[in-house]
């Protein structure tokens, strides 16, 4: 019996149809009724012997016509002349035994001798009983097999619709994604590239120029042309690898480092594997400016930046963090009590939108030092899912060696 999905098991036509030794019993008790009402009661009434033979005939019957059952399911994927030839056989000879037992039990049971002149009509009937319960048994396979199809055309039609309603769904929540990446390049220029950030970038560009390091001046407006650049681009896919959102990462830093010179050290520690994850874009640059304002700009000695990625257990695990003063929380708290200002929430929302609950995002703070930021996303490569011909798997499980 075919395997059907839970909708379809619950009305299966195919399991509600009778089995065969159900058919077998009441077709050959239909017919010894048949015989009784139509011959016994008409050519021997009130004769009990005639009325039992048809009874023991039809018990002969099943008998005799199971064999056929088995010439059936051999032959049934063969050419139909084959079929053909070899089923007609094996009525013949079913028909035959029939004639020669059922008269045998008739004489026995009725003491009437049978003529030869009366053969012919009982080897008549007999083939037009073993013909007919031939062409019953294939009648209903072929019904069978018809509701097997159909109900493989409905599971894979409903297959196919849920398909479409997933890749619908994927889509939509692609398109999500995009639109909150878009949203954050928006925001990235209302928080993050502010005239504050534009004014203390200027002033370095001045401070570089009255020292008379012109090259760096120029490197300087180079390297923030190239932020803009980056932060404006408007045909970028949601996603790109790690790699690249290090390189932004870094254009940011080495834009800061101009303001915050020795107070700014950045220390990068990226597995090989973890490199060639894709992750959304703009996704480390409001964690990095958010270590900068709570730690760089509130302190006078260096602060370390460190950022780390690495698989473990099919994840992506990035932490950045900081060892500068610590962050006093006044903004608004998330049910654990961790700020979410603008910057996070934003991370979060882009989160939620591509992974759904296929991640995490956890903050670290205290008052007294430091800031921690770890985010675990799913080891996913849309481009690229081998990395010098070993997938991300291995590549990290060899890193760990």
């Amino acid at each position: 019996m075919l395997k059907h999905s839970d909708a379809l098991a619950e009305v299966d036509p195919v399991a509600n149809l009778p089995g065969y030794w159900t058919l077998q019993i009441v077709g050959w008790s239909a017919f010894a009724l048949l015989s009784i009402f139509s011959l016994n009661i008409w050519y021997n009434p009130g004769e009990l012997a005639p009325a039992l033979h048809s009874g023991v005939q039809s018990v002969i019957g099943v008998f005799v016509s199971h064999p056929l059952r088995w010439l059936a399911r051999r032959t049934w994927n063969t050419r139909p002349s084959v079929r053909i030839a070899v089923n007609g056989i094996g009525i013949l000879i079913a028909a035959q035994v029939w004639t020669v037992l059922r008269l045998l039990a008739f004489t026995w049971m009725t003491n009437l001798p049978i003529g030869p002149e009366d053969w012919g009509g009982w080897i008549f009937g007999s083939l037009t009983v073993f013909l007919s319960w031939s062409l019953c048994y294939h009648a209903l396979k072929y019904y069978r097999q018809w509701l097997e199809q159909r109900d493989l055309s409905a599971i894979a039609q409903k297959a196919a619709l849920e398909a479409e309603a997933h890749a619908q769904s994927e889509s939509i929540k692609r398109l999500k994604a995009e639109s909150l990446m878009r949203e954050s390049q928006i925001r990235m220029l209302n928080y993050q590239l502010n005239p504050h950030f534009f004014f203390n970038a200027l002033n370095s560009v001045s401070a570089l120029v009255k020292r008379d390091d012109k090259d760096a001046a120029v490197e300087m407006i180079a390297r923030i042309g190239d932020f803009l650049r980056v932060a404006l681009e408007t045909e970028q896919t949601p996603l790109h690898p790690l790699r690249d959102e290090i390189d932004i990462a870094n254009l940011y830093l080495d834009i800061e480092k101009v303001r915050f010179g020795d107070r700014l050290v950045a220390q990068f520690n990226v597995s090989e594997a973890a490199n060639a994850v894709d992750v959304p874009n703009l996704l480390l640059q409001p964690l990095v400016e958010n270590c900068i304002k709570h730690g760089v700009s509130r302190s006078l000695t260096p602060t370390m930046i460190s950022l780390s990625a690495m698989i473990a257990e099919g994840k992506l695990r990035i932490r950045i963090e900081d060892d500068g003063p610590g962050c006093a929380i006044d903004q608004r708290r998330n049910s654990a009590g961790i700020s979410r200002g603008i910057g996070l929430k934003n991370v979060e929302d882009r989160l939620r939108s591509i992974y759904g609950e296929a991640y995490d995002l956890t903050v670290d703070t205290g008052e007294a030092q430091g800031f921690r930021i770890e985010i675990s996303l799913p080891a996913r490569s849309a481009g690229e899912n081998h990395h010098g011909g070993m997938s991300l798997d291995l590549v990290a499980h060899r890193e760990q060696e």
